[in-house]
């Protein structure tokens, strides 16, 4: 693969994505309610100190799991079956271009278009949580962001995935839609069944299967476990915590979140290389 090549698609994508009014939306939004949450949560609670850091992160942490996945998969959705449909993919092609190097291409320009959005939302909050806190939680913090940006690369890779095998834009966009509501809202409801069930010897495995298979329950126990996991968890999970915290666990689920990302933009590449009606 040529770097040139996969650069010069990157910046054509990053460029349009950067114009794209879903981003800029997504930008004000989650800076404006990164920023409220973080400033009314320490102002209403009167906490400081470590507790008001851990309320707050909680806090933002659902607003994380909710919003960049949603807002990752909308725009990876759009940025090849969006080109199919207008022609332009055809057009691009025509040059001495590979497919795995657009699809590379796509990736990297959408991703640093939406990571320069996190960490302007994120930036507002920050100094809101190291004005009522302190600096001594800014390490916690930023690997609280990076733990975000981790989880909206996932979604942008599963959502090029969904790009590359739909044949329209509408169509890609409701599939991605579908994903984000199975995988953020109904998935839940299962662990809840599992995690009700009575023997803590098949609970733990069951709840770590599950685990495995949703990049979203893996960076909201990992943002659980930077803030005190066992408590958070309570008495009914507090094995599986014990069994996370110790030893390799924490390492286990960042190597699955790592595969998460790259087996979806890797299948996409492979698939896109295959496909023959651009």
């Amino acid at each position: 693969m040529s770097l040139g090549n996969i650069l010069t698609v990157a910046e054509k994508e990053m460029l349009e994505s950067i114009r794209n009014r879903w981003l800029t939306t997504f930008a004000v939004v989650f800076g404006l309610l990164a920023l409220l949450i973080s400033f009314f949560g320490l102002s209403a609670l009167g906490l400081r100190g470590y507790q008001g850091f851990n309320r707050v992160t909680a806090s933002l942490l659902n607003l994380v799991l909710y919003l960049l996945p949603l807002i990752a998969l909308v725009m990876g959705a759009y940025s090849v079956a969006g080109e199919r449909e207008s022609g332009s993919l055809h057009v691009l092609l025509t040059h001495p271009v590979h497919p795995g190097e657009v699809i590379m291409g796509k990736f990297l320009g959408v991703a640093l278009a939406l990571v320069a959005a996190i960490f302007s939302g994120f930036g507002g909050a920050g100094v809101v949580m190291a004005w009522k806190t302190g600096v001594l939680y800014l390490g916690d913090y930023l690997v609280f962001v990076g733990l975000s940006v981790g989880l909206a690369l996932i979604f942008l890779s599963l959502a090029i995935l969904i790009s590359v095998i739909s044949t329209r834009r509408a169509q890609a966009l409701g599939l991605a839609i579908f994903v984000w509501f199975v995988i953020i809202l109904v998935y839940d409801f299962l662990a809840i069944g599992v995690a009700a069930l009575q023997q803590v010897t098949l609970v733990v495995p069951l709840l770590l299967a599950l685990l495995l298979l949703n990049p979203a329950d893996m960076v909201r126990v990992l943002v659980i476990l930077q803030l005190g996991g066992e408590a958070t968890f309570g008495p009914t999970l507090a094995a599986l915590t014990r069994v996370l915290s110790a030893g390799s666990g924490e390492a286990l689920l960042l190597v699955v979140l790592a595969l998460w990302m790259i087996l979806p933009l890797a299948v996409a590449a492979l698939w896109f290389s295959r496909r023959q009606d651009y």
